[in-house]
């Protein structure tokens, strides 16, 4: 999540007091983050990989 939120991904929305912090789980605030950067590096090649951690879906998990 660090290299995510910190390569490209905005992740100010799942900090405490703002709109996606709830559900407050690792799992919710990666899938955030993982997205954030997908979408906003996809158009310069940025991959979504993450060491395996990640995956492509069509529907949020």
């Amino acid at each position: 999540m660090d290299y995510a939120c910190g390569s490209g991904g905005n992740c100010k929305a799942i900090q405490p007091n703002e709109p996606c912090f709830q559900p407050n789980t690792l799992i919710s605030h990666a899938s955030f983050a993982f997205n954030s950067y997908w979408l906003n590096t996809k158009g310069n090649g940025g991959t979504c990989d993450f060491g395996g951690t990640a995956m492509l879906v069509t529907v949020d998990p």
